[in-house]
């Protein structure tokens, strides 16, 4: 199953990270219980991490699960990385369930889409509270503003369930699910982002805080690497040669460099094509070139390629949770060859054609308002 293997190399990178069994256990505890046959083979797949995290990891899946069918798969893994030399823990025996239990609670929930024509992402937190239904918080952020917008409110599940069918709808990339400490990560990150530019938070900002430092934790790299490492990506120049073919996903589609950077650049490439000097189309194809490449040494010789870099690595986690992972491998290969100096002789093949479809853009909406303006003329 493609799910339980992705989720093995998670856990594989987290190892490997040094992250607790516990981080290990919440990050897909809320996976859990719901289907046998997810929970079963996962059981018998984590046998090809022996270390002793697992074992402990298998242990509290032991502790919750209800299915005689699970347990005795998770007892026979344990078994197994005894066999391989892992200390295995012995578990206390279960105690008789209280009548009067307390509430359990919940684990939070997160979600997010891609960036919208603005650079504005939908930012989704659900934090359960026992006996009082849910807490949502929802944040739009942008890279380059900072926190945009921000609110809070109680829901019922059944109320959020249809906010979020909602979103889903209107948004124009997929929302998938994201780790609720990313998400509170990327919030508090975003409000940094507005004070440092001399803004002022959004007024529901100051009363959600606390609530964000409770999910949240500081991230290093942004969340797609703990999916996929950056040594199975990094200098494939394979790869990169495709980045231009991501234009042509649905994550990319609204991709274009914002109107005020790029318009020098298309007036530049409309006086060529209206000039009254005949060019031979050698000419002008030379000529273009020459545009395209001052675009890329004036807008991505320094900031420029960093903004993108981490773009280019959000949407991998996207494509990612997709199921797309030959996308995200692309996208992130793209990203880290974004951290090498610009090349005018070899540029990289994604942002010279972001610049091209960014420009012809530009020009064919201003050619349609032209057609769509009255004409002056008065006819006979």
């Amino acid at each position: 199953m493609e799910e339980i293997q992705s989720l093995i190399e998670k856990i594989r990178i987290d190892l490997r990270e040094g992250k607790s069994d516990e981080e290990i256990f919440q990050s897909f505890q809320s996976a859990l219980g719901r289907d046998p046959n997810f929970d079963g083979p996962l059981a018998e797949s984590l046998v090809t991490l022996p270390d002793p995290k697992t074992a402990r990891v298998l242990q509290r899946m032991l502790e919750i699960s209800k299915e005689r069918k699970v347990q005795k798969m998770i007892r026979r893994s344990l078994y197994r990385l005894k066999g391989k030399g892992i200390l295995v823990e012995e578990s206390p025996p279960k105690k008789e369930a209280s009548i009067l239990r307390p509430l359990q609670g919940e684990p939070p929930k997160g979600y997010g889409n891609g960036y919208d024509v603005s650079w504005n992402r939908l930012l989704l937190l659900l934090i359960p509270r026992p006996g009082r239904g849910l807490m949502a918080i929802q944040g739009v952020i942008n890279d380059e503003k900072g926190l945009v917008d921000c609110s809070e409110a109680e829901m019922s599940r059944k109320e959020f369930r249809e906010f979020l069918e909602k979103v889903q709808k209107v948004s124009p990339t997929p929302v998938v699910e994201m780790e609720p400490s990313y998400i509170a990560s990327l919030l508090d990150q975003a409000c940094q982002l507005t004070l440092e530019k001399g803004g002022t938070p959004p007024p529901g900002y100051p009363q959600l805080k606390s609530d964000l430092e409770r999910v949240g934790k500081h991230y290093d790299k942004p969340l797609i690497y703990s999916y996929l490492h950056a040594d199975e990506v990094e200098g494939d120049e394979g790869l990169v040669g495709r980045g231009a073919d991501l234009l042509g996903s649905d994550l990319f589609y609204l991709w274009r460099i914002d109107q005020d950077l790029i318009q020098p650049y298309a007036d530049a490439i409309r006086e060529a094509e209206e000039s009254k000097i005949v060019l031979h189309p050698t000419q002008k194809e030379a000529r273009f070139q020459g545009i395209y490449q001052k675009a890329l040494s004036e807008l991505f010789s320094g900031e420029g390629r960093s903004l993108y870099k981490r773009r280019l690595e959000e949407v991998a986690y996207l494509l990612f949770k997709l199921g797309k992972k030959e996308e995200a491998r692309l996208s992130l290969a793209v990203a880290l060859d974004l951290e090498k100096p610009l090349n005018l002789i070899r540029p990289n093949p994604f942002l010279s054609q972001l610049i091209v479809k960014s420009i012809f853009t530009l020009l064919a909406e201003a050619n349609e308002k032209r057609a769509q303006e009255p004409s002056l003329i008065v006819k006979p």
